[in-house]
Protein backbone atom coordinates (compact mmCIF):
# COMPACT_ATOMS: atom_id res chain seq x y z
CA UNK A 1 0.00 0.00 0.00
CA UNK A 2 2.91 2.78 1.19
CA UNK A 3 4.74 1.65 -2.15
CA UNK A 4 1.60 2.63 -4.12
CA UNK A 5 1.07 5.85 -2.77
CA UNK A 6 4.80 6.31 -2.92
CA UNK A 7 4.69 6.13 -6.60
CA UNK A 8 1.62 7.74 -6.85
CA UNK A 9 3.15 10.57 -5.49
CA UNK A 10 6.15 10.38 -7.72
CA UNK A 11 4.57 10.15 -10.87
CA UNK A 12 2.58 13.39 -9.92
CA UNK A 13 5.84 15.07 -8.79
CA UNK A 14 7.60 13.97 -11.97
CA UNK A 15 4.97 15.56 -14.12
CA UNK A 16 4.59 18.89 -12.14
CA UNK A 17 8.13 20.40 -13.81
CA UNK A 18 6.76 19.38 -17.27
CA UNK A 19 3.32 21.12 -16.88
CA UNK A 20 5.21 23.71 -15.75
CA UNK A 21 7.28 23.96 -19.07
CA UNK A 22 4.75 23.45 -20.92
CA UNK A 23 2.14 26.06 -19.19
CA UNK A 24 6.11 28.83 -19.70
CA UNK A 25 6.21 27.68 -23.56
CA UNK A 26 2.21 28.35 -24.11
CA UNK A 27 3.27 31.84 -22.40
CA UNK A 28 6.05 32.76 -24.33
CA UNK A 29 4.63 31.69 -27.50
CA UNK A 30 1.25 34.13 -27.01
CA UNK A 31 4.19 36.99 -26.11
CA UNK A 32 6.48 35.98 -28.95
CA UNK A 33 2.85 36.01 -31.27
CA UNK A 34 1.49 39.26 -29.92
CA UNK A 35 5.54 40.26 -30.66
CA UNK A 36 4.52 39.52 -34.27
CA UNK A 37 1.53 40.57 -34.64
CA UNK A 38 2.31 44.18 -33.38
CA UNK A 39 5.33 44.28 -35.94
CA UNK A 40 3.45 42.62 -39.11
CA UNK A 41 -0.18 44.67 -38.39
CA UNK A 42 2.03 48.17 -38.97
CA UNK A 43 2.08 47.65 -42.50
CA UNK A 44 -0.81 45.58 -43.27
CA UNK A 45 -2.98 48.25 -42.03
CA UNK A 46 -2.48 50.71 -45.25
CA UNK A 47 -3.45 50.05 -48.96
CA UNK A 48 0.00 49.48 -49.69
CA UNK A 49 0.52 46.67 -46.79
CA UNK A 50 -3.35 45.15 -48.24
CA UNK A 51 -1.89 45.20 -52.07
CA UNK A 52 1.45 43.34 -51.03
CA UNK A 53 -0.93 40.90 -48.52
CA UNK A 54 -2.95 40.20 -51.85
CA UNK A 55 -0.29 40.82 -54.28
CA UNK A 56 2.86 38.69 -53.00
CA UNK A 57 2.20 35.21 -52.33
CA UNK A 58 5.39 34.35 -49.99
CA UNK A 59 3.89 37.34 -47.62
CA UNK A 60 0.66 36.20 -47.65
CA UNK A 61 0.92 32.70 -46.49
CA UNK A 62 3.06 34.29 -43.67
CA UNK A 63 0.70 36.40 -42.38
CA UNK A 64 -2.02 33.89 -42.79
CA UNK A 65 0.62 31.09 -40.86
CA UNK A 66 0.90 34.14 -38.12
CA UNK A 67 -2.88 34.31 -37.60
CA UNK A 68 -3.26 30.21 -37.66
CA UNK A 69 -0.47 30.29 -35.15
CA UNK A 70 -2.57 32.81 -33.01
CA UNK A 71 -5.32 31.04 -33.15
CA UNK A 72 -3.86 27.60 -32.07
CA UNK A 73 -2.38 29.20 -29.56
CA UNK A 74 -5.37 30.88 -28.55
CA UNK A 75 -7.49 27.89 -28.37
CA UNK A 76 -4.12 25.88 -26.61
CA UNK A 77 -5.01 28.22 -23.67
CA UNK A 78 -8.71 28.37 -24.10
CA UNK A 79 -8.81 24.80 -23.26
CA UNK A 80 -6.01 24.71 -20.39
CA UNK A 81 -8.22 27.71 -18.55
CA UNK A 82 -11.50 25.98 -18.96
CA UNK A 83 -9.76 23.17 -17.09
CA UNK A 84 -7.88 25.56 -14.28
CA UNK A 85 -11.54 27.17 -14.04
CA UNK A 86 -13.47 23.50 -13.25
CA UNK A 87 -10.76 24.13 -10.01
CA UNK A 88 -10.35 27.60 -9.18
CA UNK A 89 -12.77 30.56 -9.74
CA UNK A 90 -9.89 32.98 -10.34
CA UNK A 91 -11.31 36.07 -11.69
CA UNK A 92 -8.71 36.62 -14.14
CA UNK A 93 -9.19 32.88 -15.56
CA UNK A 94 -12.50 33.86 -16.21
CA UNK A 95 -11.91 37.57 -17.80
CA UNK A 96 -9.47 35.85 -19.95
CA UNK A 97 -11.77 33.36 -21.05
CA UNK A 98 -14.39 35.57 -21.61
CA UNK A 99 -11.69 37.81 -23.45
CA UNK A 100 -11.14 34.60 -25.82
CA UNK A 101 -14.62 34.25 -26.48
CA UNK A 102 -15.46 37.51 -27.85
CA UNK A 103 -12.22 37.61 -29.80
CA UNK A 104 -13.14 34.76 -31.32
CA UNK A 105 -17.10 35.36 -31.44
CA UNK A 106 -16.26 38.62 -33.29
CA UNK A 107 -13.26 39.18 -35.29
CA UNK A 108 -12.03 35.19 -35.38
CA UNK A 109 -9.17 34.65 -37.53
CA UNK A 110 -11.66 32.70 -40.04
CA UNK A 111 -13.46 36.38 -40.22
CA UNK A 112 -10.35 38.09 -40.65
CA UNK A 113 -9.14 36.01 -43.83
CA UNK A 114 -12.35 36.05 -45.22
CA UNK A 115 -12.41 39.93 -44.68
CA UNK A 116 -9.06 40.29 -46.36
CA UNK A 117 -9.94 37.70 -49.30
CA UNK A 118 -12.84 40.29 -50.23
CA UNK A 119 -10.69 43.37 -49.36
CA UNK A 120 -8.17 41.70 -52.11
CA UNK A 121 -10.69 41.53 -54.49
CA UNK A 122 -11.39 45.16 -53.92
CA UNK A 123 -8.18 46.31 -54.50
CA UNK A 124 -8.18 44.78 -57.58
CA UNK A 125 -11.11 45.98 -58.76
CA UNK A 126 -9.83 49.83 -57.72
CA UNK A 127 -6.60 48.67 -59.48
CA UNK A 128 -8.46 47.68 -62.51
CA UNK A 129 -10.53 50.74 -63.11
CA UNK A 130 -7.87 53.36 -61.14
CA UNK A 131 -7.82 55.76 -64.04
CA UNK A 132 -11.61 55.98 -64.12
CA UNK A 133 -11.29 56.12 -60.15
CA UNK A 134 -9.00 59.33 -60.26
CA UNK A 135 -11.36 61.85 -62.33
CA UNK A 136 -14.56 60.68 -59.86
CA UNK A 137 -14.60 62.96 -56.86
CA UNK A 138 -15.71 62.18 -52.67
CA UNK A 139 -16.06 58.15 -51.67
CA UNK A 140 -16.63 56.86 -55.14
CA UNK A 141 -13.11 58.43 -56.07
CA UNK A 142 -9.73 56.14 -56.17
CA UNK A 143 -8.52 57.61 -52.75
CA UNK A 144 -12.07 57.28 -51.61
CA UNK A 145 -12.05 54.03 -52.11
CA UNK A 146 -8.62 53.46 -50.47
CA UNK A 147 -9.77 55.63 -47.80
CA UNK A 148 -12.96 53.00 -47.14
CA UNK A 149 -10.18 49.88 -47.43
CA UNK A 150 -8.24 51.44 -45.04
CA UNK A 151 -11.01 52.46 -42.71
CA UNK A 152 -12.16 48.84 -42.35
CA UNK A 153 -8.22 47.16 -42.13
CA UNK A 154 -7.55 49.26 -39.64
CA UNK A 155 -10.69 48.58 -37.39
CA UNK A 156 -10.07 44.65 -37.72
CA UNK A 157 -6.25 45.11 -36.86
CA UNK A 158 -6.74 47.28 -34.47
CA UNK A 159 -9.60 45.02 -32.66
CA UNK A 160 -7.25 42.05 -33.26
CA UNK A 161 -4.21 44.23 -31.55
CA UNK A 162 -6.12 45.28 -28.59
CA UNK A 163 -7.83 41.27 -27.97
CA UNK A 164 -4.36 39.98 -28.08
CA UNK A 165 -2.64 42.50 -25.70
CA UNK A 166 -5.54 41.59 -23.29
CA UNK A 167 -5.12 38.33 -23.36
CA UNK A 168 -0.85 38.77 -23.56
CA UNK A 169 -1.87 40.74 -20.07
CA UNK A 170 -4.28 38.15 -18.10
CA UNK A 171 -1.63 35.14 -19.25
CA UNK A 172 1.09 37.63 -17.50
CA UNK A 173 -1.48 37.91 -14.41
CA UNK A 174 -1.94 34.07 -14.53
CA UNK A 175 2.06 33.57 -14.26
CA UNK A 176 1.72 31.20 -17.54
CA UNK A 177 4.69 32.26 -19.18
Amino acid sequence: MMNKFLAIIFLVLSTVPAIAQDEQSVGKAIDDLTFRWDNESIPLNSYEGLMKFCNDVEYRNDIIKLLNDIHHYDSVLYQRLVKASHYSHDKEIEKTLEEIKSFEKEYSMKKFLHFLSEECHDEKDIEKHAEELKNDIGMNSYDGQIYIIETELNKYIKHITKRMDNIRDHVDHLHIK
